[in-house]
């Protein structure tokens, strides 16, 4: 609640962040290849989940902790108007795009999502022109206080995936590559 006040001063007016257990990092800007990938799977998330879901570009995605991860994109159920007065706790896939950020979607962003429950994750990797798909969230052991997701399938640009949320749709990920 605190660090979602803090964006209200504006005191980080121009600068965007997320909050990751606790401590603010300042993200850099991104670049003209994460902006087209973001755009290009943005326009496909959005056709293929067009009935009882919206997607989410860049906007708050509460967790339940500490952390508030800002997604690139999150999927959830709903229309946008559902969410004027509040912040979705759920989704039903979350993406990443990543350019300079892999190894920080790959390990931290994907236990903080696995244990908010969100049971697809997907992490489009710019520079490796691969798509990580993570499924199927599962509490470690109790005394780690954290979830994993049980599948981490990497998928070439030759590949194509399905979510599990939209069955009937699939997209190669040479299409979501700039």
């Amino acid at each position: 609640p605190e660090y979602r006040a803090l964006g209200e001063t504006e005191l980080f007016r121009s600068v965007k962040t997320m909050l990751i257990r606790g401590e603010i990092f300042t993200m850099t800007m991104p670049a003209p290849p994460h902006d087209v990938a973001l755009g290009l799977l943005d326009d496909w998330l959005r056709a293929a989940f067009a009935t009882g879901f919206h997607v989410r570009n860049q906007m708050g995605f509460d967790i339940g902790t500490d952390s508030d991860p800002g997604p690139d994109l999150a999927v959830v159920a709903g229309t946008r108007r559902d969410y004027a007065g509040r912040t979705p706790t759920q989704a039903v896939l979350i993406a990443e795009v990543a350019d300079s950020s892999l190894s920080f979607d790959l390990t931290t962003k994907a236990e903080l999502y696995a244990t908010a429950g969100v049971p697809e994750y997907w992490v489009l990797d710019l520079n490796g022109r691969q798509l990580h798909v993570f499924r199927d969230p599962h509490p470690l052991p109790v005394a780690l206080g954290a979830t994993a997701y049980r599948s981490h399938t990497v998928l070439t640009d030759a590949d194509a995936v399905t979510p599990l949320s939209a069955p009937a749709a699939s997209v190669r990920v040479a299409d979501l590559l700039p």
